[in-house]
Protein backbone atom coordinates (compact mmCIF):
# COMPACT_ATOMS: atom_id res chain seq x y z
CA UNK A 1 0.00 0.00 0.00
CA UNK A 2 1.06 3.74 -0.78
CA UNK A 3 1.70 6.40 1.28
CA UNK A 4 -1.59 9.44 0.56
CA UNK A 5 1.04 11.80 1.48
CA UNK A 6 4.63 11.03 -0.07
CA UNK A 7 3.66 8.10 -1.92
CA UNK A 8 6.39 6.17 -1.13
CA UNK A 9 5.75 2.29 -0.50
CA UNK A 10 6.87 1.62 3.19
CA UNK A 11 5.05 0.16 6.50
CA UNK A 12 1.89 1.95 6.61
CA UNK A 13 0.32 3.36 9.15
CA UNK A 14 -3.85 3.83 9.18
CA UNK A 15 -4.91 7.08 10.45
CA UNK A 16 -8.10 8.36 9.67
CA UNK A 17 -8.65 5.89 6.89
CA UNK A 18 -5.83 7.67 5.59
CA UNK A 19 -2.49 5.55 5.14
CA UNK A 20 1.05 7.18 5.51
CA UNK A 21 4.30 5.95 6.08
CA UNK A 22 6.25 5.93 9.23
CA UNK A 23 8.70 9.19 8.24
CA UNK A 24 4.74 11.19 7.08
CA UNK A 25 3.68 9.66 10.47
CA UNK A 26 6.96 11.14 12.39
CA UNK A 27 6.81 14.74 10.72
CA UNK A 28 3.00 14.83 11.34
CA UNK A 29 3.47 14.23 14.38
CA UNK A 30 6.56 16.34 15.47
CA UNK A 31 6.04 19.15 13.09
CA UNK A 32 6.75 22.94 14.67
CA UNK A 33 4.31 25.90 14.37
CA UNK A 34 7.47 27.87 12.93
CA UNK A 35 7.70 25.09 10.40
CA UNK A 36 6.88 26.25 6.09
CA UNK A 37 5.01 22.86 6.25
CA UNK A 38 2.62 23.44 9.00
CA UNK A 39 -0.09 25.10 6.94
CA UNK A 40 -0.43 21.98 5.19
CA UNK A 41 -0.51 19.27 8.07
CA UNK A 42 -2.80 21.57 9.83
CA UNK A 43 -5.40 21.02 6.72
CA UNK A 44 -4.67 17.47 6.41
CA UNK A 45 -5.98 16.94 10.16
CA UNK A 46 -8.74 19.57 9.34
CA UNK A 47 -9.44 17.37 6.70
CA UNK A 48 -9.19 14.10 7.84
CA UNK A 49 -11.64 15.23 11.29
CA UNK A 50 -14.09 16.33 8.63
CA UNK A 51 -14.81 13.01 8.19
CA UNK A 52 -15.75 12.17 11.15
CA UNK A 53 -17.35 15.32 12.36
CA UNK A 54 -21.44 15.44 11.15
CA UNK A 55 -23.89 18.45 11.09
CA UNK A 56 -25.76 18.27 14.31
CA UNK A 57 -29.26 17.46 14.01
CA UNK A 58 -31.54 19.82 14.10
CA UNK A 59 -33.95 18.87 17.27
CA UNK A 60 -37.82 19.80 17.32
CA UNK A 61 -39.29 20.36 21.00
CA UNK A 62 -41.79 18.30 22.01
CA UNK A 63 -45.17 20.28 22.55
Amino acid sequence: MYCNICGSREDNISLFMISMCKNCFYDFANISVMDEDYDRYKNLIRILLSNYISPKALLTPVK
